[in-house]
């Protein structure tokens, strides 16, 4: 499936979370969104948060080499012998959890798939974990990956603002057969949970934007 064309100059800093375009840095989703809702991660030990980042990434690995071989006779029995001896036992059974739950969600060939997709619009830029390609519904679906050992109000508000954010980069870039229907899928309880687009958030979104300009020009 190919995505309308993004400009292959932007740039995505994994290390620092940085983008750039050109030589110039464009501001992340999360930052706009943590300077809007504030940060939840300021009271979480340093530990657990680099547990929970190490975390996400073999799952963020797996899955993607997952999707891309879906065809592949035994991949996940491969992927998961070659894991073992590589991580620990929670991470294991994270990636183990989540590779069960793409194995049954995308069990026929309908679908097609791009996986951490960078997009950037203007001054914004993010990282999409997953867009599916329905072609029985003709439709795409964002899906974003959680690895939170549970889900609260606060969590769950700050995810749909991220999910309707990435829903207004694909939308600035031209993107068409996009469903208002987005996805989490909360990997420690191999549980989906459906978000509707709507105006109203999309209408969050823009407050966003303007609460960080405004800031910046304070700042400045």
């Amino acid at each position: 499936m190919q995505l309308n064309n993004q400009k292959n100059n932007l740039i995505f800093k994994k290390e620092t979370h940085q983008y750039f375009l050109d030589d110039k840095e464009l501001i992340s989703v999360s930052r706009i969104i943590n300077n809007y809702l504030g940060s939840n991660y300021d009271l979480v030990p340093k530990d657990i948060l680099k547990n929970a980042s190490v975390r996400g990434k073999w799952v963020h690995k797996v899955n993607e080499l997952y999707l891309q071989n879906i065809n592949e006779e035994n991949i996940i029995n491969n992927l998961l012998k070659k894991l073992k001896p590589l991580t620990n036992e929670l991470n294991y059974k994270y990636c183990e959890k989540s590779l069960n739950f793409l194995q049954e969600k995308f069990k026929d060939n309908n679908y097609e798939f791009i996986i951490e997709k960078v997009f950037g619009y203007d001054w914004i830029a993010g990282t999409l974990d997953l867009i599916y390609f329905d072609k029985n519904k003709d439709k795409k679906f964002i899906v974003d990956y959680k690895t939170y050992s549970k889900l609260d109000k606060s969590k769950l508000e700050r995810i749909k603002l991220q999910l309707t954010a990435y829903y207004w980069l694909l939308i600035k870039n031209g993107e068409q057969k996009l469903s208002n229907i987005a996805y989490i899928y909360l990997i420690n309880k191999n549980e989906e949970i459906e978000i509707e687009i709507t105006i109203k958030m999309l209408h969050e979104w823009q407050m966003a934007l303007l609460s960080y300009k405004e800031w910046e020009l304070k700042e400045k």
